[in-house]
């Protein structure tokens, strides 16, 4: 096992890391800043050989889409993009309950729905969510969350994975390609887990945020092994490169002084670590009909909308 830099382009926060075999890059947003960034396998490490677009802030999530194109978080919108990353058409709106709820962790599901989730890391109680955007509009899967954040598909998608760093538990449910998600029951306890990715062995890895480690469990929740990385708040992970036999890991520098950024420099970096297993590309979103969705309301109850 070996871990070197990947990008040292000094992010704020660096969130949503996925290999994108259409154009053999690795994509990934600082959500701070609102940028959505694309770069080579062998790029300049300062990432001045990057693509970058910038979009209204927060940037949260960005995922494959059709026609070469992506699906993004960008204020309180879902946005469809371009091959280029330009934004092309709004395709959600979510009216989030109160000030201070953003858009945080998104990924596309087996079924080629976006799901995305809100943190609302103040509130009491908690009024984070994640919804599900598909053909058949946007719904609400599950309200009541503190940082909804990394999420996986197992068991050939009926599993969801879904983390709640506030509360330091990853949840597993039953879901299926309706979008119905079942009873959230705790799989893995007692660490602010942040993002999340499974491996071809079927061992799942995730960023404790924090504590600056990367750590491997078994699908059955055994903790495996453990990776320390020069920054204390790690936060995306993802398998990328040709074959997906890296695991790359975001860091951020948000709420950090200067003094804890110069202790601490390579945060806001992505690590690249060889010799842990082999992963899997994301799913490729299948955009709706704008003039289908619905919009979310902030009286929404719990549930799938009407």
């Amino acid at each position: 096992m070996t871990v070197e830099v990947f990008r040292d382009a000094g992010a704020t926060l660096v969130e949503s890391i996925w290999w994108d075999p259409r154009t053999d890059e690795v994509v990934w947003v600082d959500i701070v800043a609102g940028t959505v960034h694309r770069g080579r396998w062998d790029g300049a490490t300062d990432g001045s050989d990057d693509r970058v677009v910038t979009l209204d802030a927060p940037v949260s999530a960005v995922q494959p889409g059709p026609d070469g194109g992506y699906v993004a978080t960008s204020g309180e919108r879902i946005l469809s993009l371009d091959a280029a990353g330009r934004p092309r058409e709004v395709l959600a709106e979510v009216r989030h309950p109160r000030a201070g709820i953003r858009f945080n962790e998104g990924k596309v599901d087996p079924f080629g729905a976006f799901v995305v989730g809100t943190m609302d890391a103040d509130g009491h109680p908690p009024a984070g969510a994640v919804y599900r955007l598909s053909e058949d509009g946007l719904s609400l899967l599950r309200g009541g969350l503190g940082i909804a954040n990394g999420m996986e598909w197992v068991q050939e998608g009926r599993t969801f994975l879904l983390t709640d760093t506030s509360v330091g538990i990853v949840y597993r449910a039953s879901y299926d390609g309706s979008g119905t998600l079942g009873e959230l029951t705790p799989l893995l306890e007692g660490h602010s887990f942040d993002g999340l990715t499974r491996a071809e062995d079927g061992t799942l890895w995730n960023a404790v945020h924090g504590d600056g480690v990367v750590l491997q469990w078994s699908g059955a929740g055994e903790l495996r092994s453990s990776i320390r990385l020069p920054a204390p708040q790690v936060t995306s992970v993802a398998f990328a490169g040709p074959g997906l036999e890296h695991l790359l890991v975001g860091s951020s520098r948000e709420n950090m002084s200067d003094a804890d950024v110069e202790r601490r420099p390579m945060s806001g970096a992505i690590f690249r670590i060889a010799g842990v297993g082999r992963g899997f590309a994301p799913y490729t979103f299948s955009s709706p009909d704008p003039s289908e969705l619905a919009r979310i309301r902030p009286d929404t109850p719990k549930g799938r909308l009407p």
